[in-house]
């Protein structure tokens, strides 16, 4: 049974950057590069490196000397907003899924993240998670949707853009180990008389997102790690950044013992870093 993480994104341009080492010094248990890419039945790293640990030789090192640090899960996330890197146009499954575990393989990756938001293939995505499987069953497999809502009231939901359902093929089929749900840059869903930049939509999330996710996935609530990190966030117009860390550990408490807790997501950790890691800090003594 997979544990709750505290998953950390490292930004692959980002220079001098932080290595996957220092993230799981600093506390991180689950790291996800930002990104890899996919072109048709080709992998690899966007900008061919990650510019913490330049060369392939170094991050290999950087991801095995992780795990020696604490690091559980080291994840290759595909997809992203601005720069989508997930474009396998169509690609034979099969090969494409051979593919990507050898690439996982060569640098010490424990499995894929799909970060995706685009209008895209759902059920390409199904297929593929189950060539995944099929060629190895203990791969760990996620996914980092977005989320939305219908009418006022109704259930939130999974979303890779706007209204689009691409997971949800994948998420029936209970393909992915945890969902990373991005709890930011949508001011309409609310639950329970919050919104996304109320920070009880930490935990009140979380028990709505029950209702849709199967029971077998983690639920991992994400938040950005500061007000750079994304427009409409529980960072929005807080003059007093302090008081929302020292909720955190209040409202992940709240849920740390439901079954399907799959722990904290923060883009980023290079953002963290900014703040002299106060994120991940309040988040050590709340997820085990």
């Amino acid at each position: 049974m997979k544990k709750p993480l505290i998953v950390g994104y490292l930004q692959s341009w980002s220079s001098p950057g932080v290595t996957f080492t220092k993230a799981a010094e600093m506390g991180y248990t689950g790291l996800v590069l930002a990104f890899g890419t996919i072109t048709g039945t080709e992998v690899g790293i966007y900008d061919d490196a990650f510019l913490a640990s330049p060369t392939p030789e170094a991050l290999k090192k950087d991801i095995s000397d992780a795990k020696q640090a604490g690091a559980i899960e080291v994840l290759l996330s595909v997809g992203g907003g601005e720069n989508n890197t997930y474009n396998p146009d169509g690609a034979y499954v099969d090969e494409l899924a051979s593919n990507i575990l050898k690439f996982l393989d060569e640098y010490g990756f424990t499995g894929i993240d799909f970060d995706l938001e685009i209008d895209g293939d759902g059920a390409y995505l199904n297929n593929l998670c189950t060539a995944l499987r099929q060629q190895r069953q203990d791969v760990t497999i996620t996914s980092a949707p977005q989320l939305n809502m219908g009418a006022a009231g109704t259930d939130v939901y999974p979303v890779s853009t706007a209204n689009v359902t691409m997971y949800d093929d994948a998420l029936k089929n209970q393909q992915f180990d945890y969902v990373f749900i991005q709890c930011y840059n949508n001011e309409w869903p609310e639950v329970d008389g919050a919104k996304e930049n109320n920070v009880e939509f930490i935990s009140k999330g979380f028990i709505n997102l029950k209702n849709t996710i199967p029971a077998s996935t983690l639920i991992t609530i994400g938040q950005p790690a500061n007000k750079h990190g994304a427009g409409f966030s529980i960072f929005k117009g807080v003059s007093h950044p302090e008081q929302v860390y020292a909720q955190l550990p209040v409202q992940y408490g709240k849920i740390s013992d439901d079954p399907q807790f799959g722990g904290a997501m923060v883009w980023s950790v290079n953002l963290d870093e900014d703040d002299n890691y106060l994120f991940v800090t309040a988040l050590k003594g709340a997820i085990d």
